[in-house]
């Protein structure tokens, strides 16, 4: 090969070999072109808590060339704002303000990416008569009923929480009610409350010096269900996107990799 030939034959060579030597991963990052633009997203305590915002994050920066703009908020505040058009996107708990919304056009695009069950807590020993119960509705009309008797505690759900709802909706409006101050008197003290808490904070946070048991679990009422919607008032191309992004594969298996705290809806 002339000499002149050969030059050029050779840095191509090199080149080639180097090309080789780098991973694909690196070349893929490398290759991602930003879509649309990184929307600010409201997103409930609980899907922070447990990990699943973090595990989005290091993923969706490799699919879409950005990150998501995550604002901690509570999911009355998250639909509020959604409402307002303050957040381009929010990740919220199921919640009766969701379909109210839903229903007036104020959000669209809500689409559930995954539940998590809701466990009834309380004391060790059976103060409140529930042992045999299976029904929601029922037990916790028992809970409340010995609650109000003095025999024992129930501690609601912080008031507006995805969780006061579904008590709300399992008791009709009783167990948001507040305790009376004659049962409060003669309620045992010593004896941990009842409480509703999601099996994902459960896992990750249960509560500390209290001797709990699991009462009831895994009933179809009770789940609360992680949602995505965008706002009306915001229609952010970007918002849209991260829903879309959330049902793919990644993201699915992300929500897999936190089982049993979540279950994707996919499954």
């Amino acid at each position: 090969m002339p000499e002149l030939a050969r030059r050029p034959f050779l840095q191509l060579s090199a080149l080639g070999l180097l090309g080789w030597s780098v991973p694909p991963s690196v070349l893929a990052r490398e290759r991602v072109v930003a879509r649309a633009e990184s929307p600010l997203v409201g997103v409930d305590p609980l899907l922070v808590a447990s990990g699943l915002t973090g595990r989005w994050q290091s993923a969706m920066k490799q699919d879409l060339g950005w990150s998501a703009r995550w604002t901690t908020l509570e999911t009355s505040d998250v639909l509020q704002q959604l409402e307002q058009g303050q957040v381009d996107a929010g990740l919220f708990l199921s919640h009766p303000r969701a379909d109210e919304l839903d229903k007036q056009g104020l959000i669209y695009n809500r689409v559930t990416l995954a539940r998590t069950d809701v466990l009834l807590l309380g004391p060790a020993d059976d103060l409140a008569g529930i042992r045999s119960e299976t029904d929601p509705a029922r037990a916790l009309a028992q809970v409340l009923a010995a609650h109000h008797a003095g025999a024992a505690r129930w501690l609601p759900p912080p008031a507006g929480s995805a969780l006061a709802a579904l008590a709300d909706q399992l008791t009709k409006g009783l167990a948001s009610k507040g305790l009376p101050p004659v049962a409060a008197a003669k309620a045992g003290q010593s004896a941990p409350a009842y409480r509703l808490m999601t099996r994902a904070q459960w896992l990750k946070a249960p509560p500390k010096g209290e001797r709990l048991k699991v009462w009831l679990a895994d009933g179809p009422a009770m789940s609360l269900q992680a949602q995505i919607a965008s706002s009306f008032r915001a229609r952010h191309p970007g918002a849209k996107l991260l829903t879309t992004w959330l049902q793919w594969p990644l993201a699915q298996n992300a929500i897999k990799s936190t089982r049993p705290a979540w279950q994707a809806m996919k499954e």
